[in-house]
Formats: structure tokens, C-alpha cells, sequence
């Protein structure tokens, strides 16, 4: 069973595996830094759709469908999906999951998510309640314009220094399994307001949690307090520690 390490931490005694992982962007997904590391890349934003919501969920069924397919596994082998997006009621998700006939656990932590799919999933099988699961999420630059900001029709101007939403989406698939890398722990984040006002620097208002996926043998995990993560709660957030 998981153990409790300080106040935030999780450390699972049977650390999940993931089995395999992939990726979907677009256009200027590809441009970035890390454009090669995506399994798909498909310049158009609406991947065949006729809405920036339905190519959202596009997105969610051919990520988890090019996961398993890496996998070697088909949606019968999956007990559990776990998943998000940024709209709501967590459409893209439903909508994308919903012909694949897989138990569905909906999730919402705006950047969080994919950390959040992992970690919810993770304890799910240290506690031996699934075998294999899959954890996934998306996000569409337009769809999310729409709901947090300002409508790409209204035709706004951005500052040079604005974020950009990506236009992907992620999954992995997990199972109780000897192969590397592992999801050893992670580690819960406290609600935080940093004060932050400014509509085109709502990255800065985001701190991430972590999820630690270690790529050494089982039960060798270095001790976490070397790595201070009990010393403050995190904010909430999104992003993963990789220890190397």
C-alpha cells in the first residue's frame, strides 16, 4: 500500500510502470523546442472536425489509441481511463473516450491534469484495485482562447509575451509491471493564490506539483527529503519532476 511522507507526499510501495506513452500537436507544437519528441503532428488545428471542441476530442481518441497501439494492447486489456481536459464537464474527454467502452474517471486540474491522470491513476494500482489504466489529457489553443480568454473572433492583439495554450494532447499507459520508468511518488499541492493580475501572465499564477517517475529499479528510490519536497507544500498546478 502507499505510505505517507510528511505532509504532501505519496510513495507507492508497488510503483506503477508505464508501459508506453505517446503524444499528438500541431503546427506549432512542431515549431517548439521539443517538436521532435511528438508521435503525431497534424497541421490542421481541427483534425478533420467541424469545431475546435470536436477536434479536441479527436485529439483525446487518437492519443490513447496511438498509446495502446505502442503498448502492444487493445481498449479490452484497460480497466480504467483516467482523464481531462480544459472545457467543461470535461467534454473533450467524454466525447473522445466515450465509443472505446472503458470505465472513465473524469479529472480537471487545468495544467494539473496530466499530473493529476497519473497521480489518480498510480494509486489505483498500488492498491490493486486495476491492473492496467490509462491516463490522458488535452488541450486546443482555440477552444481554450474561447473559454478563459478572449475569442479569436473578436480579433484582439496579443503581446508578444502571451501564452499559447498547446494544441495536443498525452497519454500513458500504466500497469503493474517490472519495466522502467516507474512512478514512484508524488506529491499533493495546496491551493495557492500568488497574487498574480495580469490576464497575459497567467503562467506565472501556476506552480506545479510533481509526480517523480524514476527510471532505476524498483525500491531504490533516493530519499525525498534530500530533495526537500516536504519542507513547503507546493502550489497547485502542473508539471513533473524527473529524478535523474
Amino acid at each position: 500500500m502507499a505510505q505517507r511522507k510528511g505532509k504532501y507526499t505519496i510513495v507507492f510501495d508497488d510503483p506503477p510502470s508505464v508501459r508506453a506513452s505517446a503524444s499528438i500537436g500541431t503546427k506549432k507544437e512542431a515549431e517548439g523546442p521539443i517538436g521532435d519528441s511528438f508521435d503525431v503532428i497534424n497541421d490542421d488545428a481541427y483534425f478533420g472536425q467541424a469545431s475546435w471542441e470536436k477536434a479536441e476530442s479527436q485529439m483525446q481518441s487518437q492519443v490513447v489509441a496511438k498509446a495502446l497501439e505502442k503498448a502492444q494492447l487493445s481498449t479490452a486489456d484497460i480497466e480504467c481511463v483516467f482523464a481531462g481536459d480544459l472545457l467543461n464537464q470535461c467534454t473533450g474527454s467524454s466525447y473522445g473516450l466515450r465509443s472505446l467502452g472503458i470505465p472513465f474517471v473524469g479529472l480537471y486540474g487545468a495544467c494539473s491534469t496530466m499530473a493529476e491522470s497519473l497521480e489518480v491513476a498510480s494509486v489505483f494500482l498500488d492498491a490493486g484495485a486495476i491492473t492496467k489504466g490509462v491516463a490522458v489529457t488535452s488541450s486546443h489553443f482555440c477552444s481554450a482562447e474561447r473559454q478563459f480568454r478572449l475569442p479569436l473572433e473578436y480579433g484582439g492583439q496579443r503581446t508578444p509575451t502571451a501564452q499559447w495554450t498547446a494544441t495536443a494532447a498525452g497519454a500513458a499507459v500504466l500497469e503493474k509491471g517490472d519495466s522502467p520508468p516507474f512512478i514512484r511518488a508524488a506529491t499533493v499541492g495546496t491551493i495557492e493564490d500568488l497574487g498574480i493580475t495580469d490576464a497575459n501572465n497567467m503562467g506565472a499564477a501556476m506552480a506545479p506539483p510533481i509526480v517523480i517517475i524514476a527510471p532505476y529499479p524498483r525500491n531504490s528510490l533516493r530519499s525525498l527529503s534530500e530533495r526537500n519536497l516536504h519542507k513547503k507544500a507546493p502550489p497547485a498546478g502542473g508539471a513533473f519532476s524527473f529524478i535523474p
